[in-house]
């Protein structure tokens, strides 16, 4: 009786998120816990196809290691941090940084954008530019799988290039951060990286010094090697026929002044746009600037107040002819519905007034077939209980509670959802040592599990309050 009564339970929650225009089919599910709901939707290729190519791209297998994020909650994108998705996010849509200084571009441009990374900028160009077609430069491996995916997604004309551009062609070692990738390059030091780093966080409102910035630090710089491709930009522009560039975006990570000299003297003339990060380091800014003025560019440039403590500023070049606009401060809305985020609150909405006694489901996922996850029978995504919390999960509770308010004290809250960042974290972690000893939560498991629920399930399994982790 127990077991008809929850099946139509389950039955009725379905049939009322089946209603929402953005929702082709669903499917509710319990937990392993026997109390949980995890709802699974099909998105409406027509009123949901962003989600729905998310859906048929992941059943597919392209997703891989990447996950999906939604910054902002207005845009779905493939990724590997979700805090480096956010970030991007904020500095090349919200906040425009590379659309500054009558840098605008016509439509049907021709971007290069040159250390892609998982795409952003590819993405915010083909936004400012319709039909325009982005040449995508992206060494890593894993970051150019991601910009083929994210073009893909939002049905961008993106050729995506898996190797550096430098001076000359030939091989270079490269040094790769997984956890934060956008300081990965071929000059790296890990030595001077970890300072810049720091030096940008220590910018950030309420930032503290200590050792659990020190450990955070770390832990997102480190390293691994490899040896990339290098080609020149010269080159690129034959192979693929470019009779123009409208827009060279250049962020390689102090690699900038050798893919300035792989442009060659044939190719200049055809660029009429730049915008380029540039590390100000034994007088280089001066340098680039001096350059970008002989071959003919109207040159300016700026620093983001979060980089004055590190050697980044951005230089912004165009040829006196090219059309100068202003470009609105508002971030470009993506056409294809809405992000999972946003569509999750209207389902809420939705169960909340056709069944004001139902408890909703925990968690919401979009699928490209509701039978079927990874070709074989639906699996109940699993809520934590913690119905019979541990004095270690009580101790985060309390800490949890003083960031984000007592109601935001649930198994899948999550704890970038709520607001909370890199300066977050390290208070969060430094109050948890306070009362629970070093090591006791560590900042990986912040920035890859950072629900509430995989938290105190981290903090219940770590080890007791004065012993060492490892």
């Amino acid at each position: 009786m127990n077991d008809f009564a929850d099946n139509s339970r389950e039955r009725a929650l379905a049939e009322v998120l089946r209603t929402h225009p953005a929702v082709a089919d669903a499917a509710v599910v319990e937990g392993t816990d026997g109390h949980s709901l995890s709802a699974r939707l099909v998105p409406d290729p027509d009123a949901a196809s962003m989600l729905h190519r998310s859906a048929v791209l992941e059943a597919a297998g392209k997703l891989g290691d990447l996950a999906w994020h939604e910054p902002a909650g207005r845009v779905r994108v493939a990724g590997f941090n979700r805090t480096e998705t956010d970030f991007l996010y904020r500095e090349i849509f919200t906040e425009n940084a590379y659309f500054r200084h009558g840098i605008t571009l016509p439509a049907g441009a021709v971007v290069v954008d040159v250390g892609a990374n998982i795409g952003m900028f590819t993405l915010r160009a083909a936004r400012h530019s319709p039909g325009a077609r982005v040449i995508a430069v992206e060494p890593v491996a894993e970051l150019a799988e991601a910009v083929a995916l994210n073009a893909e997604l939002h049905q961008v004309d993106a050729t995506v290039l898996h190797h550096a551009l430098g001076s000359a062609e030939g091989e270079t070692e490269f040094t790769f951060y997984p956890n934060n990738s956008v300081m990965s390059g071929r000059f790296a030091d890990t030595c001077e990286d970890v300072a810049v780093l720091k030096g940008y966080l220590l910018t950030g409102h309420n930032a503290e010094k200590g050792t659990q910035l020190d450990r955070l630090v770390a832990d997102r710089m480190r390293a691994e090697h490899r040896r990339v491709r290098v080609t020149t930009l010269a080159r690129v522009a034959d192979e693929l026929g470019l009779q123009r560039i409208d827009l060279l975006k250049i962020d390689v990570e102090k690699a900038e002044a050798e893919v300035l000299e792989g442009i060659g003297d044939a190719l200049w003339p055809r660029i009429e746009r730049i915008v380029m990060e540039v590390h100000d380091v034994d007088g280089r800014l001066d340098a680039v600037l001096k350059e970008l003025r002989s071959r003919g560019f109207d040159v300016a440039h700026d620093q983001d107040p979060r980089l004055l403590l590190t050697p980044c500023h951005n230089v912004y070049a165009r040829r006196p002819e090219a059309a100068a606009e202003s470009v609105s401060d508002a971030a470009p809305a993506f056409d294809g519905g809405p992000a999972l985020r946003e569509l999750e609150q209207e389902l809420r909405d939705l169960l909340a007034r056709h069944l004001p006694s139902a408890v909703p489901p925990d968690r919401f996922a979009v699928v490209a077939d509701v039978s079927v996850t990874g070709g074989g029978p639906a699996v109940p995504v699993q809520v934590p209980d913690l119905s019979a919390d541990g004095p270690r999960t009580a101790v985060l509770t309390r800490i949890w509670s003083a960031l984000f308010g007592a109601e935001a004290v649930r198994p899948d809250a999550d704890f970038f959802d709520l607001g909370g960042d890199s300066l977050t974290a390290v208070r969060m972690l430094a109050d948890i040592e306070a009362e629970l000893g070093e090591g006791a939560l560590t900042p990986d498991t912040v920035f890859t599990d950072s629900t509430f629920g995989a938290l105190a399930a981290a903090i219940e399994a770590g080890p007791l309050p004065g012993r060492a982790a490892g």
